[in-house]
């Protein structure tokens, strides 16, 4: 039986197609492996949101070839769709695919003859699909909750931004084969689904006719079966008065919302070709704080884009501290080939960038200790993954506003959603005792 190695850098959707495509590979009589091991094929999924992300991409491909100096390296997904030849140049690199064609590898080299071809590259122009192309979308193997793809691509242009020319334009998956999927995946048992895409709050809008978010929630939501649901991130501009009282009135519906900031000062925000600005951002944040009691809610922000200056820096962190949110994901700006942004003169010294990281990274912290303990003593909901956590041996899953909480008890609590009350929160753990 051949041996396959997956590695998957970048977003969630990535991770979700890698999981198809460990799935292909298993109907078709492979053996999937750790990409640590010795393997007779190894794929890096990669990702190009930053020049990081291409560097780890390169990084994996020359560790495979090292661990197995005559297996096939593939590279597949974002940075070969934007650099296909700087990809191809690579000499541990054996085949260059794109976002299109990444989804059939397990097809095109189970027989093995692409490798005997002159030609590495099979890159398509993203830009030319206008249809929504994969059948299967979802994958859950060996986890408690489902993700599900239902968008694709990216319309708008961030001044920042790669992604959408590594992804091409919106495209929506249809209505029925997203819901005969959700029935699919509640069959397998799954108790949780979580709604993915580039830019999922613009599904449905290249549909005939056209539908929104709102309306693929309230069919979710009739499906019996399911259990509860999560939604992956959504730009602050597309929730409609319809789209917060769907969700404020959903019964399945997880108390967990990611909406992008990106930075707190509005000339920032502009420059970034950002559709909104801040004073509409924190009134949305206050909204959904007051209409969903406790939920989570999550948000990006870039530091160091070209121009920020200290005073604008300030404005970011000081509105963050104002602000109900739970989380923060802290980026500092990476200079992309091909973006506006990337054309910028003035721009921000990377020690200064460290600098600013750091502390925000330390402000982030805090709002989510704060936020996880003001839940002790109280009762919630959470989902019990499969495998326990490493380091302590207790049970760990994810409470409905996104708290991941450790636990003692049995196997046999494994993949239900049980009532827990929180007990005990740490710098990086939170406990809690079965009622």
């Amino acid at each position: 039986m051949k041996k396959i190695a997956i590695h998957t850098l970048g977003c969630r959707a990535n991770q979700l197609e890698s999981s198809i495509i460990s799935d292909k590979f298993m109907e078709l009589g492979w053996e999937i492996i750790k990409f640590s091991e010795v393997a007779d094929v190894y794929v890096i999924n990669t990702c190009s949101v930053t020049g990081k992300s291409d560097n780890e991409s390169r990084y994996y491909a020359r560790k495979a070839k090292k661990t197995n100096p005559d297996a096939k390296i593939i590279l597949c997904g974002c940075y070969t769709q934007v650099s296909p030849e700087e990809a191809a140049q690579l000499d541990e690199v054996d085949l260059v695919l794109g976002n299109t064609e990444k989804l059939e590898i397990a097809e095109l080299i189970t027989n093995g003859k692409i490798f005997e071809q002159e030609n590495k590259i099979y890159v398509s122009d993203i830009m030319q699909q206008d249809k929504f192309q994969d059948k299967v979308v979802f994958s859950a193997s060996g986890r408690t909750r489902a993700n599900i793809k239902v968008q694709d691509g990216c319309n708008f242009r961030c001044s920042y931004c790669i992604v959408p020319y590594a992804r091409g334009k919106s495209r929506s998956n249809e209505l029925q084969n997203i819901i005969n999927q959700v029935n699919e995946i509640t069959k397998q048992g799954f108790q949780e689904l979580v709604l993915s895409g580039i830019h999922l709050g613009q599904w449905g809008l290249d549909l005939t006719p056209k539908t929104h978010l709102a309306d693929l929630i309230k069919e979710i939501e009739k499906i019996e079966s399911l259990k509860r649901f999560r939604l992956s991130s959504i730009d602050p501009m597309e929730f409609t008065d319809e789209l917060i009282e769907t969700i404020t009135n959903s019964e399945k519906f997880c108390r967990h919302l990611h909406i992008s900031l990106q930075s707190g000062n509005n000339e920032i925000l502009k420059a970034m070709r950002r559709r909104y600005n801040v004073e509409y951002y924190n009134k949305l944040i206050e909204k959904l704080d007051k209409n969903i009691p406790d939920i989570a809610i999550g948000s990006d922000i870039i530091i160091g884009f070209p121009g920020e200056t200290q005073e604008q820096f300030e404005d970011t962190c000081e509105n963050l501290k104002k602000l109900p949110i739970s989380y923060i994901h802290v980026f500092s700006y990476s200079k992309r080939k091909g973006t506006p942004a990337g054309l910028i003169e003035n721009q921000v010294p990377e020690n200064i960038k460290k600098e600013r990281n750091k502390r925000l990274t330390e402000l982030a912290k805090k709002k989510n200790l704060d936020f996880r303990e003001s839940f002790i003593g109280k009762n919630l909901e959470v989902l019990i993954e499969l495998a326990r956590d490493k380091k302590t041996g207790l049970l760990k899953g994810m409470t409905d506003n996104f708290i991941p909480v450790l636990v003692d008890g049995s196997d046999d609590f494994k993949n239900k959603i049980v009532s827990v009350k929180i007990k005990k929160v740490e710098d990086t753990n939170t406990f809690g005792k079965f009622i």
